[in-house]
């Protein structure tokens, strides 16, 4: 099961990965320390982002299917 989910949001998960990456190595220049901020929220902000696109795509088929075309 875990397998599948991860087969179905592998590039959410490269992308929030490689930019959570990014963010604490910034934060960590930034502050001099290791500390929990608000680049942590990144992951969770990416899965965010792909249901909402999955969600608009969605309702853009059902709508053109309902137009007939």
């Amino acid at each position: 099961m875990l397998e599948r989910w991860i087969v179905r949001h592998w590039i959410a998960l490269c992308v929030g990965c490689v930019l959570m990456g990014v963010a604490l190595r910034l934060a960590y220049m930034e502050r001099g320390y290791i500390a929990f901020g608000s680049e942590w929220a990144i992951v969770p902000i990416v899965f965010l982002a792909e249901k909402q696109i999955r969600v608009r795509r969605r309702r853009a088929r059902r709508k053109c299917r309902n137009t007939g075309r």
